[in-house]
């Protein structure tokens, strides 16, 4: 169980100041207009629950209250909120039923308070009145809009999808995305030394490696580097990969991830296979296409075999071409769709070699990546 008082979360949006406003005392149903999926079974003390629908107020969500675990489940919530009276009441079986949904132990501070909610298991403890600002604002983070995952592969030659994930995430953190950079290439070479970010303090892959069920999203950002104004999480430098590492907590990580995080890239390595389990959190693909025809021939029949399985697609062309090519033609010829042009510039590869990827100025990279970005995550009410 994870102490959550002692964390701040990385927000998009910050909820309401202050409690909100007075309540009726015997509402069933604090509406603020927005949202669903926490539901609190009612506890003894009405005091409580009232202070509990002013966080749900302050949080701008609507919270549901039962009259036990049974009656909250078939409100299918994403949070159950719980205090120590019904935990000292409730048995094993009726609390069984609640795996699988984020459970919260909401009371006055107090002993009784950690050891109830250690006893039956809950995912997180909030005393009150200390725990109440960030209540709200994870219950806010919860029932809030939840983030993209998109995943980019290179084909064949070489393509470039490390250095496009790379300059991807500095752009959306320029536009004031959180964002998340994220490895998940066995075979590569990791993301570390090109971002020269060896130095930096924070988890890694491997430190990550023995994490089970549902992770903190307020943890997670405090834990990762800070790489260029984005989260990093990649494996040391050189280090070999164990098999297997990192696809049993890769769920937990984008579950989480999706909570704290407007944007995360995963740097999927090269022609990802059908069935890749991976592919299936994404919710957009980058594809990465040589401009010279043998490897665009390659990288197309990979694509008739990937296609049916791979999430919404598109297509980033990379120079130099071959003769009678541009980057419509080589989009066509691949049966992608294409979401903008990665100009050739010979600076790249020096830089990645010292570590300074991410100090490369290029106008036209600048103008190419915003497009490529606002082909995968378009900002509403843009033109």
């Amino acid at each position: 169980m994870t102490d959550t008082t002692l964390w701040r979360p990385h927000l998009r949006g910050r909820p309401a100041d202050g409690p909100g406003r007075e309540l009726p005392r015997r509402e069933d149903t604090v509406s603020s207009g927005a949202g669903t999926g926490v539901v609190l079974i009612r506890p003894e003390d009405q005091v409580l629950q009232d202070d509990i629908a002013r966080i749900a107020v302050a949080a701008g969500i609507d919270m549901q209250i039962a009259g036990d675990a049974a009656e909250a489940l078939r409100l299918q919530p994403q949070t159950v909120l719980l205090t120590p009276d019904f935990l000292r009441t409730a048995g094993h079986r009726s609390l069984a039923g609640l795996r699988g949904t984020e459970t919260i132990c909401v009371g006055p501070e107090s002993a009784a308070l950690w050891s109830d909610a250690a006893r039956c298991g809950m995912d997180r403890v909030a005393a009150l009145p200390a725990a109440g600002a960030w209540l709200a604002e994870h219950l806010a983070r919860r029932n809030g809009p939840r983030g993209r995952v998109v995943g980019i592969a290179g084909t064949f030659g070489g393509a470039g999808g490390s250095t496009l994930a790379c300059l991807l995430a500095q752009r959306a953190a320029q536009t004031g995305r959180g964002v998340l950079l994220a490895d998940v290439d066995d075979c590569g070479g990791g993301l570390e030394y090109r971002l020269g970010a060896e130095g930096i303090p924070g988890l890694r892959w491997p430190d990550l490696a023995d994490v089970r069920g549902t992770l903190n999203p307020e943890q997670l950002v405090s834990a990762l580097p800070d790489v260029g104004g984005f989260s990093l999480l990649t494996r040391p430098a050189g280090e070999p990969v164990q098999e297997g590492q990192e696809a049993e907590v890769l769920p937990s990580v984008l579950e989480a991830a999706r909570y704290a995080f407007d944007l995360t890239f995963l740097d999927l390595g090269t022609c990802p296979r059908p069935g890749s389990l991976v592919l299936g959190h994404c919710d957009a693909l980058l594809v990465v296409l040589s401009g010279r025809t043998q490897l665009l021939l390659a990288a197309r029949s990979w694509w008739g075999s990937l296609q049916a399985s791979a999430p919404d697609t598109f297509a980033v062309v990379r120079g130099p071409f071959g003769e009678g090519l541009d980057e419509v033609r080589v989009s066509d010829a691949a049966g992608i769709r294409l979401a903008g042009y990665l100009p050739c510039v010979r600076a790249v590869a020096a830089a990645e070699d010292r570590g300074r990827l991410l100090e490369l100025r290029r106008r036209r990279f600048r103008r190419a990546l915003a497009r490529i970005l606002d082909a995968v995550d378009p900002v509403p009410g843009d033109a």
